[in-house]
């Protein structure tokens, strides 16, 4: 369960290492090529050890020959425990190397160094003093974050009346404009193995943001995104190529401790631990899965257009990159009650990271067999929410509804 396997690395050793350091990954790969060095010596000798026991086994054996073969069998079975460590320890190096950066991926160790690709849309004017979500008149109270800290703990809310409405109806218009694209609706499981967390890269790198459900009993964790229960969809199969590609979109839930944020975003829904998401999950052949990315992308700026939020594109830096994704774009909406861009949406290509480590196959027209691609794309989230209410707030304090949204609503006006 590796994305990076040995041969790549040790005909790539200088790659790697760069592309550890750009992702600000600290991992000895000289380290995992000694470490497997060793261990194909220790198979190796497994291997001859067995073979003298096997020839000395075939004709019948002497009593010295008896205590001989009984002697090589206890040096086996020494050497395959050693040999078994030391096949843990490298995979569990390996498990730590991050995908290979894509090469209009921009390098930097940080946000800093992320690149807008284009601006679109106008941000909206005012004739007063836009206000963040959480202040605007009339929805104000109806994002009831004081009563959801007082059930849960900070950064959890409630939402209700028509603010509650307009979330499940940009959910619904999300839903609606990707099935009809193709797009399979899939309603996936919240609980996750820790298998389909390593399966899909969210482990180890991520482990400190997903909250764990009865460790030691049921050893379950909410996923943080439902890329991780629908990317596992297809773990240890092997898809026929006339198959692809398979096309997800899957609403759910989505829980993170955002264990790193202390101090930021306090206030309002931006940055919360428990949320409601589309996601778009794509498995492909390699061959497509770049124009599929570009594919992915231009369905969250139809998201956004539609709803009529000015918006940034952003190529994401090394440094910033998820564990598992090649390359990503961000679609950052503006929010002028904050007076900047935030991120709404993201894309990424995970190559064949997942599929390696979730072990999900092509079976080629040629009888051959690859491993496929995997990618994933956010339709929309909560965040959206917050956007339009910031952007479409009135002087009275009232919020218009999109256009777009109104037959999912009945109503035009918060």
């Amino acid at each position: 369960m590796n994305m990076l396997d040995i041969k790549f690395i040790r005909e790539n050793k200088e790659l790697v290492e760069k592309n550890n350091q750009s992702r600000n990954v600290s991992v000895d790969v000289g380290e995992i090529l000694d470490l497997d060095n060793e261990k194909n010596a220790l198979q190796k000798k497994i291997d001859e050890l067995r073979a003298e026991r096997n020839k000395k086994s075939k004709s019948k054996p002497t009593e010295e020959e008896i205590k001989l073969m009984r002697k090589l069998g206890e040096e086996v079975d020494g050497l395959e425990d050693l040999m078994e460590k030391k096949k843990g320890y490298v995979q569990s190096l390996l498990m730590k190397l991050p995908n290979i950066n894509h090469g209009t991926t921009p390098i930097g160790p940080d946000e800093s160094f992320n690149r807008v690709e284009r601006a679109v849309g106008e941000k909206p004017s005012f004739d007063f003093a836009p206000k963040e979500h959480f202040d605007v008149t009339t929805v104000k109270d109806l994002i009831d974050l004081e009563r959801g800290a007082r059930a849960s703990g900070s950064r959890f809310y409630y939402l209700r009346g028509k603010v509650a409405q307009l979330e499940r109806a940009i959910m619904q218009f999300a839903i609606d404009k990707v099935t009809n694209k193709g797009f399979e609706l899939v309603l996936p499981p919240i609980l996750v193995k820790e298998a389909a967390m390593f399966g899909t890269g969210f482990f180890p790198a991520e482990k400190n943001e997903i909250y764990s459900v009865n460790p030691g009993e049921d050893n379950l964790y909410l996923a943080g995104t439902s890329e991780v229960p629908m990317v596992y969809f297809h773990e240890d199969e092997t898809i026929e190529e006339k198959e692809l590609p398979k096309k997800y979109a899957a609403i759910s839930p989505c829980f993170r401790r955002e264990a790193g944020s202390y101090g930021k975003d306090t206030k309002g829904i931006f940055r919360v631990h428990q949320f409601y998401k589309v996601e778009m999950v794509v498995v492909c052949k390699p061959e497509e899965s770049w124009v599929w990315h570009e594919s992915l992308l231009s369905i969250e700026e139809e998201v956004l257009k539609d709803i009529g939020l000015s918006y940034q594109v952003v190529n994401i830096c090394s440094g910033d990159l998820g564990f598992p994704a090649a390359k990503k774009y961000d679609c950052e909406g503006w929010f002028p009650g904050q007076g900047r861009y935030r991120e709404l949406t993201s894309v990424s290509n995970t190559t064949d990271f997942q599929a390696r480590r979730s072990n999900i196959k092509i079976k080629t027209s040629d009888g051959r067999r690859e491993f496929a691609h995997t990618l994933n794309g956010t339709a929309v989230t909560d965040r959206a929410l917050a956007a339009i209410i910031e952007n479409y707030q009135q002087e009275d304090g009232t919020v218009i509804v999109p256009e777009v949204l109104r037959k999912y609503t009945g109503f035009e006006k918060m």
